[in-house]
């Protein structure tokens, strides 16, 4: 099978399943009901699409995550570097504390 992107492969079984519909009383004729290909086609093109819509959400939900994330380390290392900065006030640059402290970031 042909290597085909996600929306191709949505667009040949739809058209699949309205060529067998259109069709059915030529099958038929022939011998084949397609009905039951036509409910399993359908059954599983739907399943496919509640998948993906999961997956799209699921998609947005991590981007959310991600920012959250982020965002609250930011305001975490800022109330951190805050902290630096009031130490370096209360003892000077120069103590060996906010010495040690300073070489945390590198």
């Amino acid at each position: 099978m042909a290597t085909l992107s996600e929306s191709k492969k949505r667009d040949f079984v739809s058209q699949m399943i309205t060529l067998l519909e259109q069709n059915t009383q030529l099958l038929t004729d022939k011998g084949y009901d397609p009905e039951n290909k036509i409910n399993e086609l359908t059954t599983q093109l739907t399943a496919a699409d509640d998948a993906e819509a999961r997956q799209t959400e699921a998609m947005a939900a991590a981007k959310d995550a991600t920012k959250l994330a982020q965002e609250t380390l930011d305001v975490v290392y800022r109330n951190g570097s805050a902290t630096v900065d009031l130490i370096s006030g209360l003892l000077g640059k120069q103590d060996n504390l906010l010495k040690e402290i300073k070489k945390l970031r590198k």
